[in-house]
């Protein structure tokens, strides 16, 4: 009952964004689940310039910190774990529905074991969001969007 009470205490932006979050991140799961990466690969590379007309009323910088806390959120509440791949993919879809900058990156390495752990992970110009490990381990073998944009911001 304190989950209910706290969402409805959230200003209307941050409902709608904690909606959005949870519809995609409910189709992403379900998509890496049963679909294979290449129709993902080509749904996601056709879609990478989506943007909404209407300006938005809010700076950049903040509508990347309401899109990463609502999938956050929404993560935290779910009763399945959310995959790197999966957040990912939401969070991509929202970046660019709002005409903001975003790389979508998928990359492998090798562990110590000689195992092989991939990671997907999204930059927004200045910061790689969905950072759980040192991204730079991993060399990106998938990269959709638009990569001149934050490839300086990466490298600095």
């Amino acid at each position: 009952m304190s989950r209910l009470l706290k969402f409805f205490s959230l200003p209307r932006r941050e409902k709608q964004l904690f909606c959005e979050a949870g519809i995609l991140l409910l189709l992403s799961n379900l998509s890496v689940k049963a679909v294979p990466f290449r129709h993902i690969d080509s749904f996601l590379r056709a879609r990478a310039h989506w943007h909404d007309i209407a300006a938005c009323p809010f700076s950049t910088a903040d509508e990347i910190e309401l899109i990463k806390l609502s999938l956050s959120r929404v993560t935290k509440l779910l009763p399945w774990e959310s995959l790197c791949l999966s957040r990912s993919i939401a969070e991509f879809i929202m970046f660019r529905r709002r005409g903001i900058p975003a790389v979508m990156y998928v990359g492998a390495r090798f562990s110590e074991n000689s195992s092989l752990v991939a990671h997907a992970w999204v930059c927004t110009g200045r910061e790689a969001t969905n950072v759980n490990l040192d991204n730079s381990t991993y060399t990106p073998l998938v990269i959709i969007g638009q990569e001149q944009t934050s490839k300086r911001f990466i490298e600095s």
